[in-house]
């Protein structure tokens, strides 16, 4: 079995996040802090990212993290570089979806080969044809990642990957249809803590905040959030990842929850930003 150890880069963050985006029930309830980051696996002489953060010199992709607020935006380059790498280094990125904020980074990471679920990328396609009324079905994504994306595809540079899959010894894919977006995926990774097996689930955009999984004040009810699918496909992803977890909040690494960095040995730089150890 292979072993990975798994580290949380965060890459922005803000203080502007409305709370009722991320918890369906915080009506009325201002503002909330949001982290974003992507996660990097080494192990078996790979050194992946699962996701990719934003490209700040696009001028679309800037204009987005600059309408939701986001603050302290780092280029995976000045990153990457917190943990002696480079984009260059990276040979692997497994996207968990198509939103601004996972995948717009596709061009900086020359080496690297890219792996997205095929319909996270047919039906956000699909969903650019639709006339304007129907824009919040292009919500979060922008067409310029999906131009780089089918260049990449007509490259041989990205796998679209149909439903579950192991890509790599101890790595696997498990697809989620219709939910947060239009097909996303978590990514089960083996590791191991303490002398004993344990599979960590990053899982995205399943759930952002660990309210979405515990429930509001630890009450155990699954609460829904911003998708493109129903609130009940929403809670039924959770579920089913926070089972792969084992039920372990701890194994179920969020991209945007900045208690991330009390939940795991984390240290704070000059810019804001964090880098959080999951797996040594």
């Amino acid at each position: 079995m292979e072993k990975y150890s798994i580290r949380i880069l965060e890459y922005a963050n803000t203080d502007k996040a409305p709370a009722s985006a991320q918890i369906a029930s915080a009506h009325n309830a201002g503002f909330m802090n949001l982290t974003m980051s992507y996660c990097l696996v080494q192990g078996s002489g790979h050194r992946i990212l699962v996701d990719c953060g934003v490209n700040y010199d696009e001028p679309a992709s800037k204009a987005i993290c600059e309408l939701y607020g986001f603050q302290n935006v780092r280029m995976p380059k000045d990153v990457l570089a917190k943990v002696g790498l480079a984009p260059e280094d990276i040979d692997t990125v497994i996207l968990t979806h198509g939103h601004f904020d996972h995948m717009g980074g596709l061009k900086l990471f020359p080496n690297a080969h890219f792996y997205i679920q095929k319909d996270e990328i047919l039906k956000s396609l699909a969903a650019l044809s639709l006339p304007a009324k129907f824009n919040r079905a292009k919500n979060a994504f922008i067409p310029c990642d999906l131009k780089t994306a089918c260049d990449f595809i007509c490259d041989g540079r990205m796998t679209l990957v149909d439903g579950d899959r192991e890509l790599f010894d101890g790595i696997r894919v498990v697809s989620l249809p219709m939910g947060h977006s239009y097909c996303g995926e978590i990514i089960l990774v083996q590791t191991e803590e303490n002398g004993k097996a344990v599979e960590k689930v990053l899982s995205g955009d399943v759930a952002y905040v660990y309210e979405n999984v515990l429930g509001v004040n630890r009450d155990g009810v699954y609460v829904p959030f911003t998708a493109v699918g129903s609130p009940l496909t929403v809670i039924e992803q959770i579920d089913k990842a926070y089972a792969l977890a084992g039920h372990e909040i701890k194994n179920l690494i969020f991209n945007h929850e900045v208690r991330n960095y009390e939940t795991y040995k984390s240290v704070k730089y000059d810019d804001g930003l964090h880098v959080a150890t999951v797996v040594e």
